[in-house]
């Protein structure tokens, strides 16, 4: 089993930061909890007070943008993942 909080794996990324995930799905409360709380799942200092929301015209879908300060690359494994898992997602970015 790889362990990724070794320091030796692969990222574009330099940890610690500050990063913006987003996330798509149909507009309703649901949602935006199911986003922000799998996000928290992750990232217990996750706050709401970061979430951006932008609807589509019609406003039945909503992006779920959520800016959190990651300190190692499992964390955004582990969001992504538990996201694209759930039916309610639509797309991830």
């Amino acid at each position: 089993m790889t362990d990724l909080h070794h320091p030796d794996i692969d990222t574009l990324i330099e940890f610690p930061c500050d990063f913006e995930l987003k996330a798509m799905g149909r507009h309703c409360e649901e949602f935006i909890d199911l986003v922000f709380n799998i996000t928290q799942k992750h990232v217990p200092d996750a706050s709401r007070e970061n979430i951006r929301l932008n609807e589509s015209k019609g406003s039945k879908f909503v992006s779920v943008k959520i800016k959190f300060y990651a300190t190692h690359i499992n964390q955004i494994h582990g969001i992504y993942g538990d996201l694209n898992e759930h039916p309610d997602v639509l797309m991830t970015l």
